[in-house]
């Protein structure tokens, strides 16, 4: 299970690649121009690098469900408990 440090790594992670991926989104050549070998690979390195975040802050959103449901259920055996005693 990743530490609370690393989560929060990843996610800042995600935020600013999707930051940095808009700010070069609106530098990039139409699609309709033709476009240099080099222009079309740092195309491709920021399709796949917004994929990336995309996934990261799935996994992020995933987690943060999963981490809810389980303190609701602690939460309720808590009080479970409670009543027993």
């Amino acid at each position: 299970m990743p530490s609370i440090r690393e989560v929060n790594a990843n996610a800042h992670a995600a935020v600013q690649s999707l930051h940095a991926d808009r700010v070069i989104c609106r530098d990039l050549m139409p699609l309709d121009q033709p476009m240099t070998a080099e222009q079309q690979r740092q195309r491709a390195r920021l399709i796949h690098s917004a994929l990336l975040a995309r996934k990261r802050m799935q996994l992020l959103r995933d987690r943060a469900e999963a981490l809810a449901g389980a303190l609701t259920r602690f939460q309720i055996r808590e009080a479970q408990i409670a009543k027993r005693a």
